[in-house]
């Protein structure tokens, strides 16, 4: 006969473990990630600038491919329907999109008259200077400057004939050529404007990502948040949880912008020079990105754990802010030897070495010498930032200066 005891249960069955137990981190990193991709006013905002990014690379290319048209009246003389006829051959020579519309009047006045109509754009008249062009409101300056490189043309020509010499020998030793030792004008010109682009993200990823970890580190201190935290998970790895979900973040939003950018020049009708180039130079970008977020984000966790209050936090980032100006700055303006010293100090060289990649040739080395002085700055500012923020995350009664803050023990 059997027995069996009341009250007694059998052994639950231990459950596999899901490995979060293990690592506090990454629930803290899921945590941020989650709440932001969740968030409306985030995913409107990425969409906003996305549809910004494609939508002045496709007016840029259709204003590239615009062929300006004008319609030019003038009386009926030789010299002014060449001269209109010049400028369009002219035009076409040099492979700019203007087309001179000839519209040949009785005389001056008529030609007035049709531009006040409005039928008319410009009205050409000779003078004994050579020629004047008259407009409703204003000339525009493309077609001034086609119209009196035209008129130079056909003056030479002229008083060649009246000389007894050639054009070519009137114009003999008047040319001058433009040399450049590193780079080209086209590429010169990608440099600027793809470095305003440059410094432009990485000064709006910096704030938007980087400026809430200093936020929401003071106001778990302020409301006494982390305490409890603190019980369940170690500081160090709340801090890492922070910083890695707003650089994935970071990281992923300025992927999507970048390479959405690149599709859309990618898919343009029209050719872009040293296209190939921009594609390399993103990828430094983003490297140097990387290195440069995690010095601001181990900076503002700093911040935010010597701090007691909101308002102490908004005085104590301004230095954090005039990098991200210089970084602005030079990726606008720099150029030169300050431009190559400007590549080789960090969070400011996320900028500047991919400008000068852009705008010549460097020689491997140096970008690669560049990012490794960047990933050894970015690990010293996470050990110092983890310090700060482990030592006076519990602190309180005033904000802390760097210096009582380094000198504070566990």
């Amino acid at each position: 006969m059997s027995t069996t005891k009341l009250g007694t249960r059998p052994a639950p069955t231990p459950t596999p473990s899901t490995g979060k137990q293990d690592a506090p981190w990454l629930i803290v990193t899921l945590r941020e990630v989650t709440v932001k991709i969740r968030d409306k006013s985030f995913i409107i905002s990425t969409l906003i600038t996305l549809a910004l990014i494609v939508g002045s690379v496709v007016f840029s290319g259709i204003m590239a491919d615009k062929t300006t048209t004008s319609t030019i009246a003038f009386a009926e003389n030789s010299s002014t329907a060449a001269l209109v006829t010049s400028a369009n051959q002219l035009a076409l020579d040099d492979q700019k999109n203007i087309e001179l519309i000839a519209n040949p009047v009785v005389d001056e006045d008529a030609g007035l008259q049709l531009l006040r109509d409005k039928e008319a754009d410009l009205v050409l008249t000779p003078t004994p200077e050579g020629f004047s062009i008259t407009g409703l409101s204003d000339v525009p300056a493309n077609i001034q400057s086609l119209l009196a490189d035209a008129a130079e043309t056909q003056a030479l020509d002229s008083n060649a004939v009246k000389l007894g010499v050639t054009l070519e020998d009137l114009t003999a030793g008047s040319t001058v050529t433009q040399v450049l030792l590193e780079g080209s004008q086209e590429r010169n010109s990608m440099a600027m404007v793809m470095g305003f682009i440059f410094s432009f993200l990485f000064y709006m990823s910096a704030m938007i990502f980087g400026m809430p970890i200093a936020n929401s580190v003071v106001e778990e201190k302020q409301n006494r948040v982390v305490e409890i935290l603190a019980t369940a998970i170690p500081i160090r790895q709340l801090l890492a949880g922070k910083i890695l979900g707003n650089l994935i973040l970071a990281m992923g939003q300025l992927c999507l912008f970048v390479g959405i950018g690149l599709l859309a020049l990618n898919m343009m009708p029209t050719e872009i020079p040293f296209i190939s180039v921009l594609f390399a130079t993103a990828g430094w970008f983003l490297a140097f990105f990387l290195a440069g977020f995690l010095i601001l984000a181990a900076v503002w966790a700093a911040l935010g754990a010597m701090a007691s209050r909101t308002e102490d936090l908004q005085q104590s980032t301004g230095p954090v802010i005039m990098v991200l100006v210089a970084v602005l700055f030079t990726g606008i303006y720099a150029k030169g030897t300050l431009l190559v010293v400007a590549s080789y100090v960090p969070v400011i060289s996320s900028v500047a070495m991919p400008i000068r990649l852009l705008s010549t040739d460097v020689p491997l080395w140096e970008p690669i010498a560049s990012l490794g002085v960047a990933i050894a700055a970015a690990w010293v500012m996470v050990l110092i930032g983890e310090r700060i923020y482990r030592r006076a995350i519990m602190q309180t009664g005033g904000a802390l200066s760097w210096r009582k803050a380094l000198k504070l023990e566990d």
